[in-house]
């Protein structure tokens, strides 16, 4: 055997030993990725794994049923992600109002058990033929969480002598309107309000009737002496028996409903706007009392900008409640800047920017 024949020889075991080792590889390879025989020619045809994957991503989200999966790889596991729903938002509202002493109630709420408290009120206000009924059942699984405060309320009116009362319920934002005649009417609800100020959104508009001064008789106006108050100061201390309970209802608007403004700027959002429209009915028509608007800000910034943001947000507020029919010169408007953190501890918490309004006696 010649020289050629043997480097022909080892050339062709070469190439036999090259292919085995290619065949065996590949099986061993099919078998880890658990393919079958006819799966090799789709495989050599198909895109490679890391191609694949920076195309399509390596995680992809399904929707089904508002339950959302998500699937992720790595190392050739699959991992199955199940996050369930939020909980569903409280849609229901309610509104009840007496005008001309005819009722009227509306609002959308869930299909109530027989036998409830709160479905009973409304059947028994229903029976009244002055009542104009518009009350909606939906038939959802929606928990009505302000249905006892509802019916406490609603009872309320009912025994106390109450003038216009008004309640209305959207979601967890709750007004309450009317007039009492007696103080204890007030004071029930002002509890009941109290007990539950912290679950709802709560404005309490609620006023009490001030009591009128009755003439003395002819006879009776020799026995009065210098002692008892004239009708000029019977005029001034009227208003003040109500004061704190007026300062308490705008303290707790304020608490509940921020005013809020533009940025850096005393231009009122339409969500201040409509806490000082409930201020001003609280306001409006006061006679012998005087207003202190005061405006703040946190310790952000320069301490002259703060000064001067605040004095016109302050400002900004005072216009605003000239605008609704208060009297000009019972309001004063101060801008205090960064001086009075309410949360001094913490001099750059957003919440030490806030305007107060303050009731004093004349």
């Amino acid at each position: 055997m010649n020289s050629k024949s043997v480097i022909l020889l080892g050339l062709l075991a070469s190439l036999l030993l090259i292919f085995l080792c290619v065949f065996f590889n590949a099986e061993r390879y099919y078998k880890e990725l658990g393919l079958g025989e006819n799966s090799k020619n789709e495989l050599a045809s198909a895109v490679p794994l890391n191609e694949a994957n920076e195309s399509e991503g390596s995680i992809n989200a399904l929707s089904n049923n508002d339950d959302t999966i998500v699937e992720t790889q790595e190392e050739d596991k699959v991992e199955l992600i199940s996050t369930s729903p939020d909980k569903k938002e409280e849609t229901s509202s309610f509104n009840y109002y007496v005008e001309n002493n005819k009722t009227f109630i509306s609002g959308n709420i869930p299909l109530l058990d027989n036998g409830d408290s709160f479905k009973e009120l409304i059947a028994d206000c229903s029976k009244d033929k002055s009542c104009d009924n518009n009350v909606t059942f939906l038939d959802n699984d929606e928990t009505l969480s302000w249905k006892d405060f509802a019916s406490s309320t609603l009872t309320i009116f009912i025994k106390e002598k109450i003038d216009n009362p008004k309640l209305s319920i959207d979601k967890k934002e709750i007004k309450i309107e009317g007039e009492f005649s007696e103080q204890s009417g007030k004071d029930k609800l002002l509890t009941l309000v109290d007990k539950h100020k912290g679950e709802y959104i709560i404005s309490d508009m609620t006023t009490v009737k001030k009591e009128l001064k009755v003439e003395p008789k002819k006879d009776e106006e020799k026995k009065t002496t210098e002692k008892e108050p004239s009708t000029e100061e019977v005029k001034v201390k009227t208003p003040a028996k109500n004061l704190e309970l007026e300062q308490e209802q705008i303290s707790s608007l304020l608490k509940n409903n921020k005013i809020t403004f533009k940025r850096n700027s005393g231009k009122i959002r339409k969500e201040g706007r409509k806490v000082l429209d409930d201020i001003a009915k609280l306001l409006k028509g006061k006679e012998n009392i005087l207003i202190d608007v005061e405006g703040y800000t946190d310790a952000g910034g320069k301490e002259k900008i703060n000064l001067w943001i605040s004095q016109a947000r302050a400002d900004g507020v005072k216009k605003y409640l000239i605008k609704k029919g208060i009297k000009a010169d019972i309001i004063t408007a101060k801008g205090f800047g960064e001086k009075k953190l309410l949360l001094p501890k913490t001099p750059y918490n957003p919440s030490n920017r806030r305007v107060e309004i303050h009731l004093k006696r004349k």
